[in-house]
């Protein structure tokens, strides 16, 4: 498979060739090998089998990549710029390049928006599937999304840009970013220089300050929680810029009450006990969710994953959060406070802001001086997965169906106009078919009449 996937997919000794020169550019000595204390065989099978999904579905775009494309298209890399790729569709306003990925409820597109002078830039359409555009449930998950993510604007937050509908499917239109998932990354390149974690995880940390502190258009706080902070929903962009993906699942706190009570949403080996307990949440869930991130992209694993899910929620609920440093003893000690602080299984004990998350971090780089710019960002990335930032995206190229547009009341009545005119034709119709058997049948009745007189009147006269 070329493209995308071939270009994450490289050697991983190529890749570590690569990564090594850049690595010396950190001014600090490489970490020695690290003695893994793993929870057990089941818990690393987990990882090497989540690893390899990764690698498998997954390119630098950041979405699952679609590997059986449908009867009658095909999905290959793009070696055309995409500037110069004809649309294979268009949903409302935005030309369709091709599919990115499919799921159980949406699918998602790269698309073209253009303007006058040739204005253009790439985004990303986000659409409801057809068998659930029914789905009240989905549906008002979908429009919720969209309503508090049109309110997020910062640099870190993964920006949507229209919320919109076409023949009754709702649709969102996004950035598109060009970069790895976190989770990718710690696939790839673990252990990950500690300078180059603290600065990721201090921009997602300022993505959800920027969230937590929402407020509406009355300037009441919105009380957003993200509910689903993982390292495939963090993105490392080619450009050195970290944003954070998917507020699919993202509630504000007047909406909590209305989470189905028992349904679980997120991510197991992620989520607060007070999310596993159905509690009501606010943002330092998502501070809980960020320093398992933390914690994993330090190490190389999550501190709570075991082998089962029960097990991992046991771990989240009753386990004591383990020392990062035990794993990773360069890791500084301010950094393994802070871990320690994020994971706090009691929320009134948990470090109580993520605007105090991004401070000790900033405060520490100044400290070590290993201040972390978007340039050194860019050139790991780049380094760890060579040549995939030249690369264009994989795409399904199956042209998009004629949207077929709802109904309206003026067609519903238009409709019933024509049924009455053609309920009226076949009545008059009926009338003439009626009256028609009338004459034939009296023509019939005159003519057997005549037929008599004829034979009567023509008889020979009886012998005289």
């Amino acid at each position: 498979m070329k493209g995308i996937c071939s270009a994450v997919n490289a050697t991983t000794r190529k890749a570590g060739r690569a990564a090594k020169k850049v690595r010396k550019s950190w001014k600090s000595r490489p970490a020695a090998p690290m003695t893994m204390q793993r929870r057990g065989s089941e818990a690393a099978m987990a990882r090497t089998l989540r690893a390899g999904a990764r690698r498998l579905h997954r390119g630098p775009s950041g979405f699952s990549l679609l590997c059986a494309p449908p009867v009658g298209g095909y999905c290959a890399a793009v070696s055309t710029p995409l500037r110069e790729l004809p649309p294979v569709g268009s949903i409302g306003r935005y030309e369709v390049l091709g599919r990115l990925a499919v799921g159980g409820m949406a699918e998602i597109f790269l698309a073209a928006e253009s303007g006058p002078r040739e204005v253009w830039r790439p985004v990303v359409v986000k659409r409801i599937l057809p068998h659930v555009a029914e789905d009240e449930d989905y549906v008002e998950s979908f429009v919720q999304e969209a309503g508090l993510s049109l309110r997020l604007n910062h640099p870190n937050v993964c920006a949507v840009y229209e919320f919109g509908e076409e023949a009754g499917r709702f649709y969102l239109a996004m950035e598109y970013v060009r970069g790895v998932r976190l989770g990718d990354l710690v696939d790839r390149a673990s252990p990950l220089p500690i300078p180059l974690v603290a600065r990721i995880v201090a921009d997602v940390a300022a993505a959800l300050q920027h969230a937590h502190l929402a407020e509406d258009e009355r300037g009441e706080p919105l009380g957003i929680v993200h509910r689903d902070v993982t390292p495939d929903n963090v993105m490392v962009g080619f450009d050195g810029r970290v944003k954070l993906l998917d507020f699919g699942i993202a509630k504000a706190a007047t909406q909590q009450k209305k989470t189905e009570a028992g349904v679980l949403k997120g991510k197991v080996a992620y989520m607060s006990p007070e999310q596993y307990q159905g509690e009501r949440l606010d943002g330092r869930a998502d501070l809980f969710s960020l320093g398992a991130c933390f914690f994993e992209a330090l190490t190389g694993q999550n501190p709570f994953e075991r082998g089962a899910e029960a097990q991992t929620v046991a771990a989240i609920l009753f386990e004591d959060t383990p020392s990062a440093r035990a794993l990773r003893p360069e890791i500084p000690e301010v950094l393994d406070d802070l871990l320690q602080g994020m994971l706090a299984k009691d929320p009134e004990r948990r470090t109580r802001s993520a605007e105090f998350v991004v401070r000790e971090i900033d405060a520490w780089l100044a400290g070590t001086g290993k201040q972390v710019r978007d340039g050194d960002v860019a050139a790991f990335l780049k380094a760890t997965f060579p040549g995939a930032a030249e690369q264009t995206p994989e795409l399904d190229r199956t042209p998009l169906e004629a949207p077929r547009r709802k109904p309206s009341a003026m067609d519903s009545a238009a409709f019933h106009a024509e049924l009455d005119g053609l309920v009226e034709e076949t009545q008059r119709a009926a009338r003439r078919k009626r009256a028609l058997v009338a004459v034939l049948a009296a023509l019939l009745v005159l003519g057997a009449g005549g037929a008599v007189l004829w034979k009567v009147l023509t008889a020979a006269p009886p012998p005289g």
